[in-house]
């Protein structure tokens, strides 16, 4: 058995985070390493919504889609539970009733040093 559940934050707009909500669990589900590598699937299916709504908004010739969204997912496979996230969204998992918590993702932000040289490798920048 398998349970998946997302969190979108829309940024320009709500129609990112909509195409999302409405796909990309599709795309994981659908991805052929599903259900037996499924963070492999789990990258895949993220990768594959970004290029399908990159193709949707550069067809809007006349007012190009500008809108984004952070995405964090949980997809439980049996007892195993994979947590992914793109953006600021961060996944705190709640122990012992609310005594002690545990974070489970990391943000990708520029003031992270990780992020901040992954972003610079790949030739990006980073505007304050």
């Amino acid at each position: 058995s398998c349970s998946f559940f997302g969190i979108y934050a829309g940024h320009g707009g709500s129609e990112c985070a909509e195409f999302l909500q409405n796909n990309l669990h599709h795309l994981i589900i659908k991805d052929v390493h599903f259900p037996l590598n499924p963070i492999e699937a789990i990258r895949n299916g993220f990768r594959e919504a970004e290029k399908q709504f990159c193709e949707i908004a550069l067809q809007q010739k006349h007012n190009v889609n500008k809108s984004g969204s952070c995405a964090i997912i949980a997809l439980t496979i049996g007892d195993i539970c994979y947590i992914a996230n793109v953006g600021d969204s961060q996944a705190i998992m709640s122990c012992e009733r609310g005594i002690n918590t545990r974070v489970l993702s990391r943000e990708h932000i520029p003031d992270d040093a990780v992020e901040r040289e992954r972003i610079l490798s790949y030739g990006g920048k980073i505007y304050r």
